[in-house]
């Protein structure tokens, strides 16, 4: 009473501003206690858990100390359903009924609760993850993968308060590697909505301003009976009672409950066939090498970045590559590998879903074999027998560096979405000092603006880049005179065109089987000075959808030192062997 009476008087005699000032203050003390109890829940949880497992490790990511589990193998669809697995778990065990929604994001597995279940999952995770290294979050809303709360063990001993008000929560694992690496952490992990009845809803004194914020009007009436998201899905905000129907949902080797309007195909799917690419040479196998060296000969003088060593070096780019597209790219079908008849000594040939093809197989005039010009086998790629109709080349320099889904490639119409780079082709005839790709521009410039009367400028990312085999073949018969002469170039000429980028995607442009994409990549000149600092960074953040480690012209004295560079980043960053290696 004596307290209340001394507010209102300070209250009374206090200018505004200065009020307003304490008023400020205070939250700011209040806040910030919070945030020292937080942090020593947190520390002391973190010790309980490293105690109790010898197993799990201490990380620091981002300022942050974190506990780890270290794996023995690793993608990024199989951590996924790890944590779907994990949230279900719990709440079958705790006889709670659950549902799979249809979320916004290809990353993770989204799982609805009835809010009024909420007390009784938070207490059954608890018991069952106290002692474990499971973390739990309030995502940030949208499609990012943060958190605006947390994460914190499911086990610290008082939840922070906007983790447990939440009414969207993250359950996920720090995954860590055999050198204690990060691999990935909750970003994979399994999001739960507690979704309201529409009895609650209607019940809420904020109805109308909820309402106000959903992508569906329905009308009072509607809700009797109906569940209601915390947030936006794929599908609607509002489930009514007539569209609860079960049904089941397979991921993995297990159904999952769910209702049926979450299974239906939406507008946006990408189910049909995608193949990978991949064009190789071991440019250290001497058999190859004197056959290019002699017929060099002919062509001698060919600048470096047309055919000099970088041109050709492997440092097994393509068994990390195919190590990336296992671990973050599940929808590729088959994974073609052409080559000039080599075959990787590490590759297992009889793997399920992956064939190497010869050159020989797929040009049309086998006679200009050998070639050692990449322009002129990617002219050649789309006669893969058995190749799907939408296929993504890629160089072996090439990896995904997080896990990826078809709909970054292609519309669900089929259409591709091209990389467009800033880079520009430049101006001027093609000449044989530029780079090739400048060349090879040009000479496709002049092709599209005799045809379709539009001048090309753009270069294109160095990404996985998306197909058309059906687009291709119609390449072939319109351009056949240019697409011969660059087939026919044992090695990169000014004269050539580049048929999967500038061509194709160009032409696919102007006919309205492609529109422009948008492309989260990372590229690495592993020559540059600053080289190793970017690694360093790539490998912390792992934030790029898909990355390139380019050579742009390796000097003889510094190719150990850049080969072991580029070896110990990859092998840090992929460590687990793919399917299509020889085990052993």
């Amino acid at each position: 009473m004596v307290i209340g009476s001394v507010k209102r008087i300070a209250r009374r005699t206090i200018p505004a501003p200065l009020w307003a000032r304490l008023k400020a203050a205070r939250k700011a003390r209040r806040a910030a206690a919070r945030a020292r109890l937080d942090a020593e829940r947190l520390a002391r949880c973190h010790t309980r858990l490293l105690r109790a497992n010898p197993a799990l490790r201490s990380f620091t990511a981002e300022g942050r100390t974190l506990v780890g589990v270290p794996v023995d193998s690793f993608t990024a669809a199989e951590a996924a359903e790890e944590h779907l697995r994990t949230v279900v778990g719990v709440a079958e065990a705790a006889g709670i009924e659950y549902f799979l929604v249809r979320g916004r994001t290809h990353l993770r597995h989204v799982v609805g609760l009835r809010h009024a279940d909420k007390d009784a999952f938070l207490a059954a995770m608890r018991e069952r993850f106290g002692d474990a290294e499971l973390y739990v979050g309030k995502p940030e809303p949208g499609l990012g993968d943060g958190f605006t709360a947390g994460p914190v063990p499911v086990g610290v001993e008082a939840l922070p308060k906007k983790v447990a008000a939440s009414r969207t929560l993250r359950f996920g694992r720090y995954l860590l590697g055999p050198a204690g690496q990060l691999l990935a952490g909750p970003e994979l992990g399994c999001d739960v909505e507690f979704w309201q009845t529409g009895e609650e809803l209607l019940a809420d004194p904020k109805f109308e301003r909820r309402q106000e914020r959903m992508r569906v009007r329905i009308p009072p009436a509607m809700f009797a009976g109906a569940l209601v998201a915390p947030r936006a899905n794929d599908v609607a905000d509002v489930l009514p009672e007539d569209a609860r129907i079960p049904a089941d949902r397979i991921v993995g080797e297990r159904k999952y409950a769910t209702f049926a309007p979450f299974n239906r195909r939406l507008v946006n799917d990408v189910d049909f066939p995608i193949d990978a690419v991949y064009m190789w040479v071991d440019g250290e196998d001497p058999e190859w090498m004197a056959l290019r060296d002699r017929h060099l000969g002919v062509n001698g003088d060919s600048p470096a970045h047309m055919s000099g060593p970088s041109c050709y070096i492997s440092r097994d780019e393509l068994k990390y590559s195919l190590r990336s597209l296992h671990a973050f790219a599940p929808f590729i079908r088959n994974v073609y590998i052409v080559t000039a008849g080599q075959t990787p000594a590490w590759l297992d040939t009889d793997a399920p879903g992956i064939r190497v093809v010869d050159h020989a197989e797929i040009f049309a005039d086998p006679s200009v074999l050998p070639v050692f010009n990449s322009q002129a086998i990617e002219a050649q790629l789309h006669r893969i027998p058995g190749l799907s109709d939408h296929y993504l080349v890629l160089n072996d320099d090439t990896f995904f560096g997080r896990p990826v889904a078809p709909q970054q490639f292609f519309h669900s119409n089929g259409i591709a979405q091209l990389p467009f780079s800033p880079a520009q082709i430049g101006l001027g005839e093609p000449h044989i000092d530029e780079a090739a790709p400048s060349s090879a521009g040009k000479n496709v410039r002049r092709l599209l603006e005799a045809d379709f009367d539009r001048f090309i400028a753009s270069k294109f990312k160095h990404v996985p880049h998306p197909q058309l085999r059906k687009l291709a073949v119609e390449l072939e018969e319109r351009y056949a005179d240019e697409v011969a002469a660059t087939t026919a170039s044992r090695f990169r000429d000014p004269g050539n065109i580049n048929f999967a980028t500038a061509l194709h995607h160009h032409y696919a442009l102007f006919t309205g089987k492609g529109v422009p994409g948008r492309y989260r990549l990372q590229y690495i000149d592993v020559t540059a000075d600053t080289a190793a600092e970017r690694l360093a960074e790539l490998s912390e953040q792992r934030e790029a959808d898909t990355f390139c480690l380019n050579d742009v012209n390796t000097t003889p004295e510094r190719a150990n030192a850049i080969d072991a560079m580029v070896r110990g980043f990859l092998e840090d960053f992929f460590p687990f062997p793919s399917p299509y290696e020889k085990r052993g």
